[in-house]
């Protein structure tokens, strides 16, 4: 069975526009299911500003549907995974809302301190999710819950390879130190914030926790801030 919105037969007038290219201004040809176009001015070639990329996002035939997906709607694809990654824990977790809190506090450190450490955002998110769900696992090292919510929601492999790797440093993997520092980072952070929360004397010796649990230097500042130490 074939798309409908991409099947000629449900198609009307708009189905051929006429786009601007945002480098030079020169009006483009766009057919609706075009997923790129090259100026003919300027030769940029940009992505169809009026293609719905929603579907290509979780959809596994994505790429025999639309041909090469363009740079932006992978990196839209994996951006939405992550979305679809946060649900999933959520529904693993059932109702342990304490845990679930501490991903989704894990999950918010995450993305400010990789935005400063300039990391892969998608799989550090990803990670931050999935961090603990093998916690205590004997299998810890190959992380089966969190292989299994990526592979059921159709992660790439190497995208579930690079998450796990993330996580798995915790238990002595190997991988990107800088990324799996983020979210090593933002779970102390998270678990600080626990801490103090259940004993508000935690918060004079503030300091100290920091130095002794946070070990990327855009992590130290993130949490100096957020705690309200100089």
């Amino acid at each position: 069975m074939r798309c409908p919105g991409q099947d000629t037969q449900f198609w009307n007038q708009s189905a051929i526009f006429e786009a601007p290219c945002p480098k030079c201004a020169h009006m483009v040809e766009f057919f609706k299911d075009d997923t790129t176009r090259k100026c003919g001015s300027c030769g940029h070639r940009f992505v169809n500003p009026r293609m719905d990329f929603g579907c290509a996002a979780y959809c596994s035939f994505a790429e025999q549907c639309l041909g090469d997906l363009p740079p932006e709607l992978v990196a839209q694809k994996e951006d939405l995974l992550k979305d679809r990654v946060a649900v999933a824990v959520k529904r693993f977790l059932k109702s342990d809302f304490k845990r679930i809190g501490r991903a989704a506090r894990r999950a918010r450190h995450a993305e400010h301190i990789c935005q400063a450490e300039k990391g892969n955002l998608a799989a550090v998110l990803m990670a931050a999710y999935l961090w603990d769900l093998d916690a205590g696992n004997q299998d810890s090292q190959n992380l089966p819950a969190a292989r299994a919510i990526l592979s059921d929601l159709k992660a790439p492999e190497p995208l579930i390879e690079k998450v796990c790797a993330i996580i798995a440093q915790q238990h002595g993997g190997s991988g990107d130190i800088g990324e799996h520092r983020v979210v090593a980072d933002s779970a102390a952070i998270a678990d600080l914030e626990e801490a103090i929360k259940e004993d508000p004397s935690v918060q004079s010796s503030i300091n100290r926790h920091l130095q002794e649990t946070i070990k990327s230097q855009s992590g130290q500042s993130y949490a100096r801030e957020l705690f309200q130490q100089s």
